[in-house]
């Protein structure tokens, strides 16, 4: 067995980091998307690759739920229903505060930004909220996503964990990528905890 010439492991490896920064610079997220079908041997690919995500002590404290078809549109349904219900804030509840409770510049500054630019985008006004009201249902209509991923810890893992999570789920958006599909990281669901 001989070495490959040291051009061609540089080659290899420039290749190899061109393809991983395509992946990461080319991620958005995305609203709107295709019905086309995702393999299942696609999603199982992504999922192998991700799980070589980092963790402390190797606890790897993700569990993954997939959900697609029926019991994709079936659990639509059901949070848009959620959603709509006019009892939701007494009947859910967010189990650990996502964002924070008093917002700050420039944090504030960039939420707004993105919120605004993306409702100029669809041609909703500042003051038009039953249009708000129903892109935000769109998050609970997986955007026309044909795969919805469910992710959850254990509740007791700590911080630690959760930014084990974090590089997890960034493997597995940066996997997708590279394999020519987009995500859409949701938040929205942290909401309906019974």
């Amino acid at each position: 067995m001989t070495r490959p010439a040291p051009e061609a492991a540089t080659h290899a490896t420039n290749h190899a980091a061109n393809q991983v920064d395509a992946a990461l610079i080319t991620r958005r997220s995305i609203r709107a998307f295709l019905p086309t079908p995702v393999p299942r041997a696609d999603i199982e690919a992504i999922l192998e690759v991700a799980i070589r995500a980092p963790s402390g002590t190797n606890t790897q404290p993700w569990k993954v739920y997939v959900v697609t078809g029926d019991s994709l549109a079936r659990l639509s349904q059901a949070l848009l229903a959620a959603y709509d219900d006019p009892e939701r804030d007494t009947l859910y509840r967010e189990e650990y505060p996502y964002y924070p409770r008093e917002w700050v510049s420039p944090y504030i500054d960039r939420r707004r930004k993105i919120g605004w630019d993306l409702y100029g985008l669809l041609g909703i006004g500042k003051g038009d909220k039953a249009r708000m009201h129903e892109q935000h249902a769109q998050n609970y209509r997986f955007f026309g996503a044909p795969v919805g991923l469910f992710f959850t810890i254990d509740r007791v893992m700590e911080r630690g964990s959760w930014l084990d999570y974090g590089m997890f789920l960034q493997a597995i958006m940066t996997a997708a990528r590279g394999r020519g599909l987009d995500t859409c990281p949701q938040a929205a669901f942290t909401r309906f905890i019974k």
